[in-house]
């Protein structure tokens, strides 16, 4: 039978685990939400990026004419 003393170290020892994973999520959330912004703002750069070039075309198919 386990003695009060076993039981108080084995919630305590829950807490730590628990306190840990909860930092852990917290990391890989704020890691994934960090990679998500940085792939829109790779998408938006590349969408500017095609815009300018369109407009720089049309610039110069309008000037040869």
């Amino acid at each position: 039978m386990k003695t009060y003393h076993q039981f108080s170290e084995d919630i305590e020892q829950r807490r730590i685990e628990l306190r840990q994973r909860s930092l852990d999520q917290q990391k890989r959330f704020k890691e994934k939400s960090r990679s998500s912004a940085d792939a829109q703002r790779q998408r938006t750069s590349e969408i500017e990026n095609r815009k300018r070039l369109k407009n720089e075309i049309k610039n110069e198919l309008r000037n040869e004419k």
